[in-house]
């Protein structure tokens, strides 16, 4: 999966001219935290929240509240934002979008072409809801957890079992614990309730490490 396909592509922006005020006036109606910072779609910067927050206080003690906002309505976006931006390109892999977002503790990422063009922004939220659509978690069903050696053929083998009770697999997610030498192999399915029940049966049978089974309804909560 690619960044183009999770992106968020009406994205907000401001420009580089554009007040300080102008942005706490866009982040409030729109209830965002960041602006990318354009002039003619170009991306030359990135204003956030924090950025304002940062700036106000050191203007603020000497300055009243009037002040204060005659100071934000003077200053220029470009003189106040971020302008060394990390960005990504709309075909990066999701994966480095998340490990940036991660490792960076940032919200978001400006996605732009070869030419700085701003096309979209891709933020923790969306890496939130392609996890939760790669997980099945919308679909009902249930979430059967595996710990098992890391050996060829144990989880071709583990399909054949549920596949022998006619369910569906909506997902499947491998996990490396701690001493490297296992995984917690993640199965969703869906079907019958006897036929998962015969399905887990076989596979504890067939001397699979069962580390947790719930049925899932697939809502927000449950």
């Amino acid at each position: 999966m690619l960044i183009k396909d999770w992106m968020t592509k009406d994205v907000i922006t401001i420009d580089s001219k554009d007040t300080m005020l102008d942005a706490l006036h866009i982040m409030k109606e729109h209830k965002i935290r960041r602006l990318p910072v354009v002039h003619k779609g170009k991306l030359l910067g990135i204003v956030t929240e924090k950025d304002i927050k940062t700036y106000s206080p050191s203007k603020a003690s000497t300055l009243d509240i009037y002040e204060m906002h005659n100071v934000l309505a003077e200053t220029n976006v470009e003189d106040v934002m971020t302008k060394n931006v990390i960005t990504v390109s709309p075909d990066d892999p999701i994966e480095k979008a998340a490990l940036i977002l991660r490792d960076k503790r940032i919200g978001g990422l400006p996605v732009v072409d070869a030419n700085k063009n701003l096309l979209g922004l891709i933020t923790a939220i969306d890496v939130f809801d392609l996890f939760v659509e790669a997980m099945g978690m919308r679909i009902p069903g249930a979430r059967i957890s595996i710990v098992l050696d890391d050996r060829p053929g144990a989880i071709a083998e583990m399909a054949r079992i549920i596949k022998n009770q006619n369910l569906n697999i909506v997902s499947l997610a491998t996990f490396f614990m701690k001493d490297q030498a296992k995984r917690d192999v993640v199965i969703r399915v869906s079907g019958e309730v006897e036929a998962i029940e015969k399905a887990l049966d076989e596979l504890k049978n067939a001397n699979f490490n069962i580390g947790n089974f719930t049925y899932m309804s697939g809502k927000t909560g449950e």
